[in-house]
């Protein structure tokens, strides 16, 4: 318990605004006791109370503001029913039911008691309707004066000094606390690291001659879409290797249809000297295979040629003969990562068109430095982070393994790649992503440990906030050791059972930091 000394900063508010306000509305009634007051804060597993009341006097009425916190969500009770009971030595009771808050999460009890002594406070938390008690909170012992002149006679207890936090600044954010505990933490290694292709997982994709490109039956390879290993992305008409511009393929044509032209009047000369019986029959099937040969060589130069005309196509023979020693196909199963060709256009031999990647599977490669090559021998779990990533991502086998530990140092850096294979069903793992990777290194130690969202840096140095009673609170430095799982080692600056804020940490510092002093947004 404590004399609060909130009263006096709340009512030297009040006057100030009065003098400034002049056409200000009348102010909310403050019931908060001008005299020696006390405040009680306890904790159970799933509530927080948080108890203000004036000197409890026999035959005075003395109401209570009642804080209470739900543990599990950190939000005001607002739906049960309190039960308030002074229970004397001499088993002498005074039980309050107060149905519910007159504000979310603040109950208003008020004790009459009829004798003096000492007693013990306990509350209750029950179901509305069933009546059924889910919590108890034992506020511990309070006098009971047999006169009001028994009371400042008495001097009560110096205030609690720190940062004043209310609890309707608590409900409105993100709040949470916790006691602080011993923990086993595991050393770890933070390497930067990146996401890659694994071996095997990325393939570029080349025009193996150069040519007329079309498409596949399934059209143009979009970046995105999966293919199977085989699968055809694109089909390419191949020039003449002797001839890439259309004036030496139009001088092979005319040159083919000469020498096929001067073979068709040898064939029909000779086939006249056969009938007359001067040849042989052997002469006449040479003069005819000749001109079988001249008639290809021109087919052949005419489809060359008509690869340079994008308004002309080729007969089906012609297409069957060529295009299917062309087909470009996927020789793996992955994912269409970059697509290069315009179905139609003329083609080089080695100009890059696919790269295809296989993002189900990826490395992620942390490099190690050379001074902690001792501390990590294997990895059977990891967590890689990234500010890309909503959360650290576990890595675990089976769906994460260690590749390798590398052998040889990089000489710019002194490092060695570290690489794990990891599984990556959605793909939230992008190639070329950077992040931490975190592994352990096979070192435990026993010590005071706290979330790692309960340390604020205050320039350069770390605090936290210890809940010294529900509406104070503590600046504590500390000096800080390993992290482990989200938690980090205290070598200093907490004891085990102080309760530290570990969500709405920043919100105390920036009040911490502050002058102005906050008022309650409700009457007490």
């Amino acid at each position: 318990m404590r004399t609060s000394r909130k009263v006096y900063m709340r009512l030297g508010l009040a006057l100030a605004l009065l003098a400034s306000c002049r056409d200000a509305s009348p102010p909310t009634e403050n019931t908060h006791p001008t005299e020696q007051s006390f405040s009680i804060t306890k904790w159970t597993d799933h509530t927080e109370l948080f108890v203000e009341f004036s000197p409890l006097v026999v035959g005075k009425e003395t109401p209570l503001a009642v804080h209470l916190t739900d543990l599990d969500t950190f939000q005001p009770v607002s739906a049960d029913m309190l039960t308030t009971d002074l229970e004397s030595r001499d088993d002498q009771r005074l039980i309050v039911r107060t149905e519910a808050p007159v504000v979310p999460g603040i109950y208003r009890p008020v004790l009459k008691p009829d004798k003096p002594g000492t007693y013990r406070l306990i509350f209750r938390r029950s179901h509305a309707e069933t009546r059924e008690v889910h919590d108890t909170v034992i506020a511990g012992e309070v006098q009971i004066a047999a006169t009001a002149e028994q009371v400042q006679s008495k001097t009560g207890e110096l205030a609690h000094k720190g940062i004043t936090f209310l609890k309707e600044q608590q409900w409105r954010i993100e709040f949470a606390t916790e006691p602080v505990t011993a923990k086993e933490l595991a050393a770890t290694l933070k390497l930067n690291a990146e996401v890659k292709p694994m071996a095997g997982g990325e393939v570029h994709i080349t025009a193996p001659v150069g040519g007329r490109i079309l498409a596949a039956e399934k059209g143009v390879p979009a970046p995105g879409q999966k293919v199977e290993p085989g699968e055809p992305l694109a089909r390419i008409l191949p020039l003449h290797p002797a001839a890439t511009n259309r004036a030496e393929l139009e001088s092979a044509v005319k040159t083919a249809q000469s020498e096929l032209q001067a073979a068709q009047q040898e064939l029909a000369r000779v086939q006249d000297l056969y009938k007359d019986r001067i040849v042989p029959k052997r002469r006449l099937e040479q003069a005819q295979k000749e001109v079988a040969v001249l008639q290809a060589h021109l087919t052949a130069a005419r489809s060359q040629l008509s690869l340079l005309d994008t308004n002309q196509t080729l007969d089906s023979q012609t297409l069957t003969a060529t295009l299917e020693k062309f087909f470009l196909r996927s020789p793996i199963a992955g994912t269409v990562v970059t697509t290069h060709m315009t179905p139609g256009a003329l083609v080089e031999a080695g100009q890059a068109l696919f790269t295809i990647m296989d993002l189900e599977r990826v490395w992620i490669e942390g490099r190690l430095f050379e001074q902690d090559l001792s501390q990590v021998q294997h990895v059977e779990q990891a967590q890689f982070t990234s500010p890309a990533l909503a959360e650290p991502l576990a890595l675990t086998a089976p769906a994460a393994r260690l590749v390798t530990i590398g052998s040889v140092l990089d000489p710019a850096n002194r490092s060695v790649p570290l690489i794990l294979a990891v599984e990556n069903p959605g793909e939230r793992l992008k190639i070329g992503m950077h992040g931490q990777l975190t592994v352990p290194t096979g070192k435990t130690v026993r010590d005071i440990a706290i979330p790692l969202s309960a340390v604020v840096d205050d320039k350069g140095i770390p605090i936290a906030f210890v809940q010294a009673e529900g509406e104070t609170f503590e600046r504590r430095e500390l000096t800080l050791g390993i992290q482990s799982d989200g938690y980090v080692q205290v070598k200093a600056g907490l004891t085990v059972g102080e309760r530290v804020v570990t969500k709405g940490a920043y919100r105390v510092h920036l009040v911490s930091l502050s002058s102005e002093i906050p008022a309650h947004g409700h009457a007490h």
